[in-house]
């Protein structure tokens, strides 16, 4: 009997799907004005609650991903294979993950452009630091599906070994340890973490700079209470979400953080003829991507407004500060606006978007600090270790 029911249950499943997906394609619907039913569903185990979810209408142009994320969840999958290469994990905790540092890469070669980079520097007497932010897994509560390796941990930890004694390296990890779902500090559905969390690893890495460097501190500035919240319910479709679909996901909430104090920057970016200017929000935020375009939109880069190749950000306020370039990955799109207001000036380059000549740019700067700061998931990219690269 039980053999039976199964696959009954599976095929009336899916005819369902079809002819919600018929529906979609006559009649253009979406997801939008669904957002009770679908968040009710989607933020609870309570399996009526999430059939009522499903039941919705769906995103007619995203609507198979959503089916086949639904369908992952009815079975019970923690790990969702995707036909992209971009395979999903479901943590302990309930987050997200993407299950792609399933290789242990040895680190000697990012150690050694590490290594050759602070030699470099160090003849035009700039300092290097070499930072190391959190992932999801960095909570020990967190862990992934039996079976599915993630080595990212163990990769930073060989590199910042490797580098002891030579460069100057920073460890973000330990102030997320305890860092789980209900902390607020990383999206459920993305692999970013928040501006809350950004805000606490921004704290972390500014007080350091004050002990290693003398750089002056502004410890209000690093307190959330600092900060007017505003908070999105349900706004946010991160990139693991994406892949997974609605359903399978759920959506997360989205925070602005926005300075209670006096701020006034300048801002410039790749291709950008005028600069932005004003206050933190003026300036660095961009409201346009607060949308819930689940599929298409990105609201993370509320924050800076993208991975720019070269950026700068000038503290109207704090002239004297002190000039940093930030060597940087997406983590820092919403670090780097609240780095800015430690700085008199914060220039920061995404490797992957850069067209080449780094340390000639760094030695022509002669910047009080270099920060390099990744996720430990990018020690196995070796693409972000490339500070050699010449001009096209």
């Amino acid at each position: 009997m039980r053999k039976t029911v199964f696959p009954c249950l599976m095929a009336a499943f899916v005819l369902l799907m079809s002819l919600v997906l018929g529906r979609n394609a006559l009649n253009g619907s979406g997801v939008h004005g669904t957002a009770e039913a679908v968040s009710k569903g989607l933020r609870t185990p309570d399996i009526t609650a999430w059939e009522t979810g499903v039941n919705n209408t769906l995103d007619k142009n995203h609507a198979f991903i959503n089916v086949y994320g639904a369908i992952q969840r009815l079975l019970g999958k923690r790990l969702v294979e995707d036909p992209a290469g971009y395979p999903v994990a479901k943590l302990s905790n309930g987050q997200l993950t993407f299950a792609g540092n399933d290789v242990l890469v040895e680190q000697s070669d990012n150690a050694a452009n590490l290594e050759r980079l602070n030699r470099e520097l160090a003849q035009s007497g700039i300092p290097l630091l070499y930072a190391v932010a959190p992932t999801k897994l960095t909570n020990p509560a967190a862990t992934m599906p039996s079976g599915v390796p993630d080595y990212a941990n163990e990769m930073a930890d060989e590199l910042l070994s490797m580098l002891s004694g030579k460069v100057d390296t920073l460890d973000l990890r330990p102030a997320f340890t305890g860092a789980g779902p209900e902390n607020g500090y990383f999206f459920r559905t993305d692999h970013h973490w928040t501006a809350q969390g950004a805000l606490l690893g921004c704290g972390v890495l500014t007080r350091a700079l004050g002990e290693k460097y003398g750089f002056p501190v502004n410890t209000q500035a690093l307190e959330l209470s600092s900060y007017n919240v505003t908070t999105y319910p349900g706004l946010f479709l991160g990139s693991q979400g994406k892949r997974v679909g609605l359903y399978y996901a759920g959506r997360d909430d989205f925070s602005v953080l926005s300075p209670n104090f006096k701020t006034s920057f300048t801002y410039t970016y790749d291709n950008l003829e005028t600069p932005r200017a004003g206050t933190f929000d003026e300036a660095l935020c961009f409201p346009q991507w607060l949308n819930d375009d689940y599929f298409n939109g990105n609201c993370y880069v509320y924050y800076s407004g993208g991975d720019w190749g070269r950026a700068e950000i000038v503290n109207r306020l704090n002239p004297e500060g002190p000039t940093v370039v930030l060597i940087r990955d997406s983590l820092s799109c919403a670090l780097a606006p609240f780095l800015a207001i430690q700085t008199g000036r914060l220039i920061t380059i995404d490797l992957r978007a850069y067209p080449g000549g780094l340390v000639e740019e760094l030695r022509a700067l002669s910047p009080d600090l270099v920060l390099v700061l990744y996720g430990a998931n990018d020690c196995k990219n070796a693409e972000v270790f490339d500070f050699f690269k010449l001009p096209a």
